[in-house]
């Protein structure tokens, strides 16, 4: 065993220079070589420490090299970053060989993506899976994301895959690591190209350049020195002319400069006038005026290794960090990932009087004592919520069917508007509509029999009431009688008894209170699931005993609500679109459609989402929902924290807008703490979202086990393997029927329920 260990440790004394070499930049000009090897020490047997000095005055260039015995402690010293040496912290990475100095992939500081996370591997065997590349990978670091690419049709890889890293260190270790074998088979590794670098190459390929493309050309310059500098250094641009190239050394030059640093010497290349057809100033680079590229004809894909396959696998660059900072060839700073969309501002509106501002879609009732709470506890998410209150009212004279609505908004008024528009169901003469604007729900709650007592005719050939609960159905009969002949129907698409308040204390007895009368009135009583059914009789008895003495036998009164109720399945109305085929790498999409209320618990998801980007993974994410004047603080926090990860954020202005957010989702979420059926999750399922919910509430009754979580755990758990790898979700099928919640299914149900 000593022998065996001191075996191992002469191999690796023996292992390349450049794998026990760090390049260290950045560090003060009064550091010496000695403070440098003392420095380092600490992480390993330093061999040599260099401070690099300009030949002319003997002055720090600014950057050294540190050699240890063992390739060891360079991941010692990786791992211990960020260094500081005589109290200024400097940037260590791996130095990288003269001999690969003109064909590395490494990137390098002149480079967009300095920090780049993410190999290409080229040359995959068929029987090589994303388990054999992150067993593989995961000696060089931590592997946040496995991409083989696929060809839709067949079904087979295509040869080629790509893997992110949670850091660049690990990339650098992997591209100096010369021979890479996966089950005994050679593969091909490179730095992946990013996006904005395919577009710059491909406008060399075309032969034209200019403006910002001639920019970047220019950064691809560098010195010709021979001090082993490595691709992490800043080099000084080419001036003036460069000579003009064939098509051969033209690819010889771009392989070695835009992956990594150009050819060691321009007096090296041919030289070459066959293309300049003559051109005055041929190879001259203009900064601002596009000019054809003499000196870089039309270059073969063959020409990059890897990137051929890069191109045509239509990859879009995402970062796998949580908001990489890229450095455009102007100098600017944009901590916005590349590939990632511009977030639009949020159009405000503000309000003269009061000075609040309101985010656009939100309805303002111009009070500031109406909190969110009592503006949503009756409504439902779903593609109608925009629709609001309109002038809809109507009382033909011959209506038999009398429909009644307080909170005219989301599933209440979609509900209705399912109804009106089926003639077989309703025929527009047939029914009455009387309606209040969707907003004040505590207000509508109290105070809308009264209203609709006075609205309603007294004069009428009604034989059949259809109300929500959320009207006082047995304040209205009061003030009615005559309305009390007429076969009445309550519709729950919620119920008061079970709605979560952050206190007890803070529950308002009187609108479950309200409920259990208006169901006691009622002739026939619909719940929207078999969940809203039972959970509201089950707490019945227990709402009851909050009163402090002379109860009602609640026994009896849930046998009589039982008796006399149903479960009908709200319908569901899918838009069916054709969803454009994703990209193995387009990071994950997550849409969260719900109200801004703490009861449908936002900051579960947003907690889940921070984690997510704190460990590096990269994913999208889609806020819709209703917002009001007042709403959770968490918004703010996550739009802030989240904001290099937004795709849209807050209401959709239109159902286009809706169902376009939802149709380019990979993932619909919940972490409600309050649903009763779900309009907005089974509509995005129907638009091709695969759905996780809390193993709570509706959902077991909806949606599958494989969709269901019971810890915030479980759920940081699919999403971070989801993130990682996008297309184990996008293969997956929901089991689930939805034409069980559609019109077409459930039309009789409601024929035979108004008839």
């Amino acid at each position: 065993g000593h022998n065996t260990g001191s075996w191992g440790r002469l191999v690796k004394m023996w292992a390349p220079i450049y794998m026990r070499k760090i390049f260290v930049g950045g560090i003060d000009y009064t550091t010496t070589d000695e403070s440098l090897k003392e420095h380092f020490s600490t992480w390993g047997e330093v061999v040599d420490a260099v401070v690099m000095k300009d030949p002319t005055n003997n002055r720090s260039r600014g950057f050294g090299f540190v050699t240890f015995m063992n390739p060891d402690h360079v991941d010692a010293v990786q791992r211990a970053r960020p260094h500081k040496v005589d109290g200024r912290l400097v940037e260590t990475k791996r130095a990288v060989p003269r001999s690969d100095a003109n064909n590395t992939f490494l990137p390098t500081a002149n480079h967009p993506d300095a920090n780049h996370t993410r190999i290409f591997i080229g040359g995959l065997p068929q029987d090589v899976k994303e388990d054999d590349l992150e067993t593989y990978f995961a000696h060089f670091g931590r592997v946040t994301c496995i991409n083989i690419m696929y060809d839709k049709n067949s079904g087979r890889h295509r040869g080629f895959a790509f893997v992110d890293f949670n850091d660049y260190d690990p990339v650098d270790k992997v591209l100096l690591t010369r021979n890479h074998s996966i089950k005994g088979r050679p593969i091909d590794v490179k730095k992946a190209i990013s996006k904005s670098d395919i577009t710059k190459i491909k406008s060399l390929m075309s032969g034209v350049v200019g403006g910002a493309e001639a920019n970047f050309l220019a950064s691809l310059g560098g010195s010709s020195s021979n001090d082993g500098t490595p691709a992490t250094t800043p080099m000084p641009p080419p001036i003036g002319t460069l000579p003009a190239l064939s098509g051969h050394s033209a690819a010889a030059v771009i392989n070695g400069a835009a992956l990594g640093r150009v050819t060691a010497s321009m007096n090296n290349v041919v030289t070459s006038t066959s293309n300049t057809g003559g051109l005055p100033n041929a190879g001259i680079i203009s900064p601002v005026a596009p000019l054809a590229h003499p000196f870089f004809p039309r270059l073969p894909l063959a020409g990059l290794p890897g990137f051929s396959a890069q191109l045509r696998s239509g990859w879009q660059y995402s970062v796998s960090g949580n908001a990489e900072v890229l450095r455009n060839t102007a100098g600017a700073v944009s901590t916005r990932p590349s590939g990632a969309p511009v977030l639009a501002a949020t159009t405000t509106t503000t309000t003269a009087a009061s000075g609040s501002v309101l985010i656009a879609g939100a309805e303002s009732d111009g009070e500031s004592d109406a909190t969110a709470e009592d503006q949503v506890m009756d409504t439902e998410d779903g593609s109608e919520a925009w629709g609001g209150a309109g002038a809809e009212d109507t009382c033909p004279d011959d209506a038999q069917l009398l429909i009644i609505e307080p909170f005219y908004g989301g599933s209440h008024k979609q509900l209705i508007t399912c109804l009106r528009n089926d003639d077989s169901v309703i025929g527009r003469e047939d029914a009455a509509l009387f309606t209040l604007p969707s907003k004040k729900w505590h207000w509508r709650a109290r105070t809308a029999a009264l209203y609709f007592s006075q609205k309603i005719p007294q004069t009428h050939n009604f034989k059949t009431l259809f109300a929500s609960s959320t009207l006082n159905l047995c304040e209205l009969i009061g003030l009615r009688p005559d309305l009390g002949k007429l076969r009445k129907i309550l519709y729950f698409h919620e119920n008061q008894l079970v709605y979560p308040v952050r206190k007890q204390k803070d529950r308002d007895f009187q609108y479950g209170y309200n409920q259990i009368l208006s169901c006691l009135v009622a002739d026939v009583i619909v719940f929207n699931s078999q969940y809203n059914l039972e959970s509201f009789l089950r707490e019945l008895p227990r709402h009851l005993k909050l009163q402090p003495d002379h109860r009602a036998d609640a026994q009896t009164i849930t046998q009589d609500i039982r008796e006399k109720s149903e479960v009908i399945y709200f319908p569901v109305t899918i838009a069916h679109k054709t969803r454009c085929p994703k990209d193995a790498l387009e990071p994950l999409h997550i849409i969260w459609p719900h109200r801004w209320e703490h009861d449908k618990d936002p900051a579960t998801l947003f907690q889940v989402l921070f984690q997510l980007a704190e460990a590096g993974l990269n994913f999208r994410i889609s806020v819709l929902g209703q917002s009001y004047t007042e709403n959770p603080p968490i918004f703010n926090e996550a739009r802030q924290r989240l904001s290099n990860f937004i795709t849209h954020w807050g209401y959709a202005p239109n159902k286009e807008k809706y169902w376009e957010v939802l149709h380019s989702g990979d993932v619909v979420v919940s972490t409600a703490h309050h649903e009763f059926f779900g309009v907005a999750m089974l509509e995005a399922v129907g638009a091709g979202c695969f759905p996780i919910c809390p193993n709570r509430l509706v959902y077991p009754e909806i949606f599958p086990q494989e969709c269901l979580y019971n810890t915030t755990q479980q759920l940081q758990k699919s999403l971070a393997q989801w993130c990682s790898r996008p297309q184990l979700v996008r293969s997956k099928k929901v089991n689930l029927d939805l034409n069980a919640f559609s019109w077409a299914t459930l039309k009789q149900r409601y024929i035979d329920l108004l008839s």
